[in-house]
């Protein structure tokens, strides 16, 4: 039985992040990877990626084999994992008071004091 040599090349942030640029131009998604931001995993042969949003997740499987290959061939690690992380931003809520929604409305529109003065009875 031949064993063949594989010049395994280790995984640093820096070539992470190069390899994920590449394989994006290489298959066309490079708006799709935008939304995913790669780095080192906890294990040396897996590396993670942080799901900017919802949809990246859905989007990226069926392209994950692809991208597998390519950092594979790229790091001579056939073992080489990737894993998906959920890491949406959350949004906060803020409540605004009615004199902070005519502070805005006044800022966009300086004429809202006039129309204030003509019909007061009015609650902006």
């Amino acid at each position: 039985m031949k064993h063949i040599a594989i010049d395994v090349k280790p995984l640093t942030e820096e070539s992470l992040a190069q390899y994920w640029k590449e394989v994006a131009t290489k298959l066309g998604l490079e708006e799709l990877m935008a939304e995913g931001v790669p780095r080192l995993g906890e294990h040396p042969g897996c590396f993670e990626v942080d799901a900017q949003t919802v949809s990246f997740a859905d989007e990226f499987k069926p392209h994950k084999i692809d991208v597998m290959e390519f950092f594979r061939e790229k790091t001579g690690m056939r073992m080489l994992d990737c894993k998906v992380n959920p890491r949406f931003l959350e949004k906060t809520e803020i409540v605004y008071s009615p004199d902070d929604k005519y502070a805005a409305m006044l800022a966009a529109n300086p004429h809202m004091a006039e129309l204030r003065k003509l019909f007061p009875m009015i609650d902006y």
